[in-house]
């Protein structure tokens, strides 16, 4: 929830709102129209067996180890005060999962000349993300682009999400959100006011499954997707939904019908849908968080087979998009 002193705050108070972001990513060209910075936030509730952000799960900064890089200096073994990295320069992932709380937080990361090391999480506030979009402006004017937030999902943290929306669209730049829909319906209905383009996803039409593959059913979302669906005549957005074809779990030709169809009837308002290819582009990520990845034997669908599930919405037609 939004607290009602912030939804009626002043910008000053807004600038100084403060969240926790895994990463900036300036001239990203995939995220929207344009040429756009993309904010990613921490924070999720969903656990998608196949995600290439999982950086961005958790709510609090995380250290990441590249052993590629690594030139054995040891100094991460002797910087760390909690005896957390052993000589085989293996850390005890346990020891360091609360390490962000603690005094010397990181130690491990802050000698490392080769950056293998490192922390994924940024406390800033508004003003300092603010400060860094704004550089490229020019970029945004002529390319048509702006800024999007992304995650994890940027609405495990509403408010710092509402006020960075907010003061972007009082400085007149271009606002976009990638959302799971995984979040409270006011959330929405106080962020939507704020955005010229909503990127949602919708994974699966069975909840059960949905379940079993991401760790929650899809009711929720569904529900956010027609609301947010409701509004966009009211605010002039363009809202979009997005499939991740994931072999396995929702590839098969009645899978997506069955999402064509629900967005054909209860999405009249939707500009277009985009079906997202698996890949494995972030699974070096899972290994440098320490963490298995679940889908090794899992390979992108080919293009065939993305160009016979895109025909399907062309039969509902639904207008198809490639970002």
């Amino acid at each position: 929830m939004i607290r009602e002193e912030l939804l009626k705050s002043n910008i000053d108070t807004l600038l100084l709102q403060e969240g926790c972001s895994a990463n900036i990513e300036r001239y990203a060209i995939n995220d929207g129209s344009g040429v756009r910075t993309t904010v990613f936030l921490k924070g999720c509730h969903l656990r998608c067996r196949w995600c290439s952000n999982p950086e961005t799960q958790k709510f609090y900064p995380e250290m990441n180890f590249f052993p590629d890089k690594c030139i054995a200096c040891m100094n991460c073994v002797h910087n760390c005060p909690y005896g957390a990295i052993g000589k085989d320069l293996i850390a005890d992932r346990e020891k360091c999962k609360e390490c962000y709380k603690k005094e010397d937080a990181f130690a491990c990361t802050k000698k490392c000349y080769v950056n293998c090391r490192k922390v994924t999480g940024d406390k800033l506030t508004v003003k300092q993300i603010y400060d860094i979009v704004k550089r490229d402006v020019p970029f945004y004017e002529a390319s048509g682009g702006g800024v999007t937030i992304s995650g994890g999902e940027p609405l495990a943290q509403p408010e710092f999400t509402y006020a960075l929306l907010r003061t972007l669209t009082e400085r007149w730049i271009n606002t976009a959100i990638e959302t799971c829909g995984f979040a409270e319906k006011e959330g929405y209905e106080n962020i939507v006011p704020y955005l010229d383009t909503i990127f949602m996803d919708i994974k699966q039409m069975d909840s059960a499954k949905h379940r079993a593959w991401t760790g929650q059913g899809n009711e929720k979302i569904l529900e956010n997707i027609k609301r947010v669906n409701d509004l966009v005549p009211v605010y002039g957005n363009n809202l979009f939904i997005r499939i991740p074809i994931i072999p396995g779990f929702n590839d098969q030709p009645d899978e997506v019908e069955a999402t064509a169809r629900f967005v054909a009837k209860e999405c009249k308002n939707v500009k277009g849908m985009e079906l997202l290819p698996y890949h494995k582009l972030g699974r070096g990520k899972y290994y440098s968080l320490g963490r298995k990845y679940e889908l090794e034997e899992l390979v992108s669908p080919a293009s065939e087979k993305m160009y016979e599930l895109n025909e399907i919405l062309a039969g509902y037609d639904i207008p198809i998009f490639k970002f």
